[in-house]
């Protein structure tokens, strides 16, 4: 699931820094919109630290729910999803475009490990 996470940074970094775009850069918050949407992912947290995207430092952080699959058994098994919290960081560095780095977090107790098929997406 991380390296599903690292994909979808690595993919909007250019997007997030399109020069060629009419519009210029992305604010930080589609930024963070993107990477949820991206992801599939249940949004936990979304900070945004500094509105603009031109700014240095952290820009802005989103913390979600990512839910993988996984076989439980041979042939025939059911499969069992399993959530991963993951936190995006949106940064700059004093040159350059922006950065997002993902992260893994614990997730907060009211996230279960896992799932039967069955169970997913019912809240």
């Amino acid at each position: 699931m991380l390296q599903r996470a690292e994909q979808v940074a690595h993919e909007t970094e250019p997007w997030a820094t399109d020069s060629h775009n009419l519009e210029g850069w992305k604010s930080n918050e589609s930024v963070l919109e993107r990477l949820l949407l991206e992801t599939g992912g249940t949004q936990l947290t979304s900070v945004v630290h500094n509105s603009d995207e031109h700014g240095v430092g952290l820009l802005a952080t989103v913390e979600l729910v990512m839910t993988g699959a996984t076989s439980d058994g041979w042939l025939g098994g059911q499969d069992v999803h399993y959530n991963i919290c993951v936190r995006f960081k949106v940064s700059r560095e004093a040159t350059g475009p922006r950065e997002i780095i993902p992260i893994t977090i614990d997730c907060p107790p009211t996230v279960p490990a896992t799932e039967s098929a069955g169970d997913v997406g019912r809240n």
